[in-house]
């Protein structure tokens, strides 16, 4: 299958859009985030697998957001023999159209186009290939899915055939063929299939359809004749059953008898038991009467008791409040006069401490200006320390400033002195010497410079002599001499040049003149040292200011003579302070202890009118009471009511002892008992009887019933449904043992197709991965490991981008094994995003290899990650 165009319109966020697709080779669709690459995947996959009418969630979801419209999917397709444009609209006004262009020109609408178009892909598209060869953005990079790829399979064994297997390419008609023989196993492996699943289900291998049936009708028969046996055989079990259940019966009739017997005799112990279970309750309740009453008679003697010891109480609280108001006082008289004496005391020494504060700060104050004057003096001293040194820098500043010299300048000086000697030489050797001498009283010129007796000198380049108006002689040396003269020039130029650079006549100056520079250097380095030590960190016109603001402090006067040790002042003012503080935190809190007695005095004394009132109402109480009822005529009635409760008790003891020797929850259980054991003996009677009366019923049914009959006519029929199960059986023993040995032989020769896979596998990979990348490939076409210069590893702990690209390549070898008749397009929806440059290069050799032999579509956001891909076509969007 080939894509050749795909158009979009109102499709999520792309108003309208349309794309032409190399139908070979490598077209790079590119564009930003959210511009809608991934969209047309989708695009295509609606187009092709959905109606145009269908709800579903994921073709409401394409629709423009906020926008009534449809959207609208158009494609130019080819698969096999057809070439079509196919058109849907969803969601709005749900339109399907069918325009077939080759072989011969159809077209369809509505539902009719939407099958026609699954009949061509259904002939003639590989959809597990179509959908394996697609690494999209949310996919798993690990190729999978290929097991029922039927054109990868006629690919691959057409590449494992004797042929593939010699030459690694098969003939014309070695491929038909093998084509041949892919297309009659694959029909062989359909039929053999359905006629499996005629008798199993295709899931977990369970009986179904006749075979399933016959199994059934089978058991059922088998049930039926196993019925009819069972309900043969119950006659002879009623007749056995009946005497023994009648002799059981009667047995249980005598138990029955004796249980009620048993039963009436408990029930009489048990009522005499309950009556004396009432007289004890009555004399416990007669008890609990006289418990409230001796209760109540000694609550009003101990209520008369603690009424006189309550009096005693008030009395001895009224003397202990009097010894207390009286105590307080004295203790708040004894505190205000130690608070008086200690405030005089502490006004007298706060006098004396004011006076010595005087004195401590006429000492601060001479000391301070003593400390001022020192620091002053110190200040003096260092500026002008200071500007010595700034004028010494000044100086030594201008000396480096003015001599340009470096230590650069004298090696260079050094090694041209040492040329233009070799230079002078090397002319000297090779060019002629010549003596000029002037004879007679007219000027004799060189060069144009006059010259006195004689001069000789080397002929290098040209040489003139002349006399004016006489006679003028150019000498020219040779070819030699003429360079080494041209070269002497030169490094005297530069000898010059270097001497004016420098300020100097003459190159031997240099040297000095760089010694004379350093020392500068080094002295002005430490005259700012010593600059630095001075200032201490901080700047010269800081310590000017403050200079200036101890001068503008400092009294015009003479200094203060040295007075009394300040040291000494201010120990005695902290020792006096302290006293003084003590003194007045003691009068503090005496003055408050004094006004906390006083205050516990007035309440005690409010405490000793209370305490004095409360005595005489408690007093007067207890007179009046005593008046009415004395204090003996209680404890009579108390001593009476004790009495009649220890009566009330032995009563009750003795009439407990009577219950006890009675044991009424003994006669209660064992009543329990008995009634729950003659009712068990009724029940059993009841069943019996029950029994009885069934065995009799079904001994009459039995009677003229005719089973023997039915049970033959069972037995005919579950023979009848046995012998057909067996039937069926063989047929689907059969069915399934052929489809077990088709599946296994077909497993086999996927073992052999994976060697031709593996080794396009492995040629793709080269470039990526080295020349001795090998890989481990499973019988599903999965990629278990790769070895790589002799270390193996799982595919699954490789890097994501390692197994993005092995993904990849895994796509592209299936996509060149296929036949172009078969073939898919390759879609690639931002990949090789986790790949470093050096592998997307190599990625794209890869993909170049690939583009002859498939249709790869690529979408991506960063275009550069496929620029180097040879012969690509690229589409921005």
């Amino acid at each position: 299958m080939r894509v050749h165009r795909l158009t979009l319109k109102n499709y999520r966020g792309i108003d309208e859009r349309e794309v032409d697709f190399a139908d070979s080779g490598i077209t790079v669709v590119e564009g930003p985030n959210e511009a809608g690459k991934s969209s047309m995947v989708e695009a295509l996959d609606l187009l092709l697998n959905e109606k145009a009418d269908s709800r579903k969630a994921r073709v409401r979801a394409v629709q423009p957001a906020g926008r009534d419209v449809g959207s609208e999917v158009s494609a130019e397709i080819s698969c096999g023999a057809w070439r079509f444009e196919y058109f849907k609209r969803f969601n709005r006004k749900p339109e399907t159209s069918l325009t077939i262009t080759a072989p011969v020109r159809e077209q369809h609408t509505g539902r009719t186009a939407h099958e026609r178009v699954e009949a061509m892909l259904g002939d003639n598209l590989d959809r597990a290939l179509f959908a394996a060869l697609q690494l999209l953005q949310s996919g798993d990079p690990e190729l999978g899915g290929l097991a029922d790829s039927s054109a990868l399979a006629r690919a691959l064994d057409r590449a494992a055939g004797p042929a593939g297997a010699e030459s690694g390419e098969g003939t014309g008609a070695d491929e038909t063929g093998a084509d041949d023989d892919a297309g009659e196993n694959s029909e062989l492996i359909t039929a053999v299939e359905d006629e499996y699943r005629r008798y199993f289900t295709a899931g977990q291998g369970r009986p179904t359809g006749e075979y399933a049936q016959a199994r059934k009708a089978e058991k059922a028969a088998r049930a039926e004749v196993e019925q009819r046996e069972t309900a043969l055989a119950a006659v002879d079990e009623v007749t056995r059953l009946l005497p023994q259940v009648q002799a059981r019966m009667t047995e249980l009739t005598r138990d029955d008898e004796a249980a009620a017997v048993a039963v009436a005799d408990l029930d009489r112990q048990v009522a005499k038991g309950e009556a004396l279970e009432e007289k004890v309750a009555a004399a416990r309740a007669r008890l609990g009467q006289l418990d409230a009453e001796l209760e109540m008679a000694r609550s009003r003697c101990a209520a008369r008791d603690e009424a006189g010891r309550q009096v005693a109480e008030l009395a001895a609280a009224v003397g202990r409040e009097e010894a207390a108001e009286a105590q307080w006082r004295e203790r708040a008289e004894q505190s205000a006069a130690q608070a008086s004496a200690l405030e005089t005391e502490l006004v007298t020494a706060r006098e004396a401490l004011t006076a010595l504060q005087s004195r401590v700060d006429a000492a601060e104050t001479a000391a301070s200006v003593r400390a001022d004057r020192a620091r002053l003096d110190e200040l003096d001293r260092a500026l002008e320390r200071l500007e010595r040194l700034e004028a010494d820098a000044a100086g030594l500043q201008s000396a480096v400033d003015a001599n340009p010299v470096r230590p650069e300048h004298v090696s260079e000086a050094a090694a041209l002195t040492a040329e233009l000697a070799r230079a002078t030489a090397r002319l000297e050797a090779a060019g002629t010497s010549a003596a000029v001498t002037a004879l007679g009283s007219q000027p004799v010129l060189v060069d144009g410079e006059a010259v006195a007796g004689e001069t000789v000198f080397t002929v290098g380049g040209e040489q003139t002599v002349e006399v004016p108006g006489v006679v003028r002689v150019v000498l020219r040396g040779g070819a030699d001499a003429r360079s080494l003269s041209a070269d002497l020039e030169a490094l005297t130029t530069r000898s010059a040049d270097l001497c004016a650079a420098c300020g100097v006549t003459d190159p031997g100056e240099i040297a000095a003149r760089a010694a004379e520079r350093d020392a500068a250097v080094r002295e002005l380095a430490a005259v700012r040292a010593e600059q630095q030590t001075i200032l201490g960190g901080a700047q010269a016109a800081a310590l000017r200011a403050e200079r200036e603001a101890l001068a503008a402090r400092l009294p015009d006067q003479r200094d203060p003579e040295p007075g009394e040790d300040l040291t000494e002042l201010r120990g005695q003012e902290r020792r006096l302070a302290e006293l003084a503080r003590q003194a007045e935190s003691t009068a503090v809190r005496k003055r408050a202890e004094a006004g906390q007695a006083q205050a516990r005095a007035e309440a005690a004394a409010e405490a000793l009118e209370s305490a004095r009132a409360a005595l005489a109402a408690r007093t007067q109480a207890l007179t009046a009471e005593r008046a009415q009822l004395s204090d003996e005529a209680l404890r009579g009635a108390a001593e009476l009511a004790a009495g009649r409760h220890a009566d009330a008790g032995q009563t009750l003891t003795a009439r407990e002892r009577d219950l006890a020797t009675c044991d009424l929850p003994g006669l209660r259980t064992a009543y329990d008992e008995a009634q729950q054991h003659a009712q068990r003996i009724r029940d059993q009677l009841a069943a019996l009887r029950d029994e009885r009366t069934g065995l009799l019923t079904r001994l009459e049914v039995c009677r003229d019933d005719g089973r023997l009959d039915e049970l033959g006519e069972a037995r005919a029929a579950h023979e009848a449904a046995r012998e057909a199960l067996s039937r069926i059986e063989e047929r689907a023993t059969a069915a399934q043992m052929l489809r077990e040995v088709l599946l296994r032989k077909r497993t086999d020769s996927r073992s052999r197709y994976v060697a031709p896979f593996t080794r396009r596998l492995e040629e793709l990979a080269a470039p990526v991965f080295g020349d001795s990348v090998r890989f481990e490939v499973g019988d599903d076409f999965a990629i278990a490991r790769r070895t790589l210069d002799g270390v193996t590893v799982d595919v699954d702990a490789l890097s994501g981008g390692a197994r993005e690209q092995l993904g990849l390549i895994a796509r592209l070898a299936c996509a060149m094994l296929v036949d172009e008749n078969d073939g898919v397009p390759v879609i690639l929806d931002d990949a090789l995003g986790y790949s470093d440059p050096d592998r997307l290069a190599s990625m794209a050799t890869v993909l170049g290899a690939a583009a002859d032999d498939a249709q790869i579509i690529v979408l991506t956001c960063d275009p550069q990650r496929y620029a180097a891909v040879p012969g690509a076509t690229m589409i921005a969007v």
